[in-house]
């Protein structure tokens, strides 16, 4: 359905002495006409284990998501919550124990990433350090039981066998228990040529129709559906056994699924004809970058995320056009973004070189970059959005 080239894995950050013997494998998706789940070929190497804190202590926007999330979860549990074994995944470390814990409510987290399951055991939080499905899930129910809540903090899109994934979760999840799984949103990813993210070993893009014929599957139903803003736009969907009275079916699931299918998520039309707009967005940016250069302006970027690099890389753009990026995470500064090889500095670097315009590469959330690096305003900078059109904005 998309083919966006050869590209290297985007979250590897490669020290400059490494970049030349950089891999790339081909980025493709594909589209299942049974089920209509988008999802990468097996050529691709799996996501890397990025070390480093979660999205959450680097954004105030993420922040918050993450509180509501928990606030969200713990609102539909009884009040002694507790007593209740609560299970939670989550890719890249954004585990919710510690947003749990200030609750006085424990958690066990289970984590595929040896990396990352020793970096949380350090930090003091309850791992199991095993990938997850359904002979973990079994693993689990042995040595402590059912679970009362399972949370998945955008994991499944991870995996790549998704049945095995269900089929662990309907093993692990109590009668009458709850899973809230948080994951990509297909949705407003077509609508909005959200093609920057997809990437190596973000194997699966779940609209809800996928999701709910893949719970269902294995013997689980979706009863509620909530849509998120962060990441450009997530769906947090509530999970049940069947047939399970203490959890009812809202209008939400119902009106989701019909505007999924208003949009032609389950039709070849909306995925061949977003194909075709992922091309103009990015020409659309790499001419824009071109036309400054020649005018003598330049532009720099604003963030290093892994959905920067998608659109980096599909669109050909190197520190010839774009000459550095920002970040406010210490362990990418001083690397560099893979394939573009764009050098990645401090957020002071931009108050030191006064350029032109900022390419906001984590615009999902540009408007608190915007308020973080509204000083550009004092010498008539301007900030770039890239998806889902090109925007130029006065900073202010």
């Amino acid at each position: 359905m998309l083919d966006l080239g050869l590209q290297p894995e985007a979250n590897s950050f490669p020290a400059p002495e490494d970049a030349a013997s950089e891999a790339r494998w081909p980025l493709r998706a594909f589209v299942c006409e049974r089920c209509w789940l988008m999802q990468l070929d097996d050529t691709g190497p799996a996501e890397a284990a990025l070390p480093g804190p979660p999205s959450y202590e680097l954004s105030e926007t993420m922040r918050a998501h993450t509180e509501r999330f928990v606030d969200d979860v713990l609102g539909r549990l009884p009040s002694q919550a507790d007593r209740l074994r609560i299970v939670e995944m989550a890719s890249h470390g954004g585990y919710l124990f510690p947003f749990l814990e200030a609750h006085g409510i424990p958690s066990l987290i289970v984590e595929g990433s040896p990396a990352l399951a020793q970096a949380a055991t350090a930090s003091g939080y309850r791992v199991l350090g095993q990938p997850f499905g359904e002979a973990t899930a079994q693993a689990l129910v042995a040595a402590g039981g059912l679970a009362d809540v399972v949370i998945d903090n955008y994991l499944l899109a991870h995996i790549p066998d998704p049945d095995d994934y269900a089929a662990g979760v309907r093993v692990l999840l109590r009668p009458g228990g709850i899973a809230v799984l948080e994951l990509d949103h297909l949705l407003p990813l077509i609508l909005d040529r959200r093609f920057d993210s997809i990437r190596h070993g973000h194997f699966s893009y779940f609209g809800l129709i996928p999701a709910s014929a893949l719970l269902e599957r294995h013997g689980l139903t979706v009863f509620h559906v909530a849509p998120q803003p962060v990441y450009g736009g997530a769906l947090r969907l509530f999970v049940a056994h069947p047939g399970d009275g203490s959890h009812t079916t809202t209008q939400a699931l119902a009106d989701m699924l019909e505007l999924e299918q208003w949009a032609g998520l389950s039709g070849r039309e909306a995925f061949e004809q977003f194909a075709r707009e992922v091309g103009n967005v990015q020409s659309d940016l790499r001419q824009f970058l071109e036309s400054r250069r020649a005018g003598g302006e330049t532009v720099v970027g604003y963030g290093a995320p892994s959905r920067g690099n998608t659109l980096l890389n599909a669109a050909g753009i190197t520190s010839e056009l774009l000459a550095y990026t920002v970040d406010r995470s210490p362990l990418k500064q001083g690397r560099w973004l893979p394939g573009s090889h764009v050098p990645i500095h401090g957020p002071d670097r931009i108050l030191e070189t006064r350029p032109d315009y900022v390419l906001i590469l984590t615009w999902d959330i540009q408007h608190e970059v915007m308020t973080q690096m509204r000083t550009i305003a004092a010498w008539g900078g301007r900030f770039v959005i890239p998806i889902p059109r090109l925007q130029v904005l006065a900073a202010s």
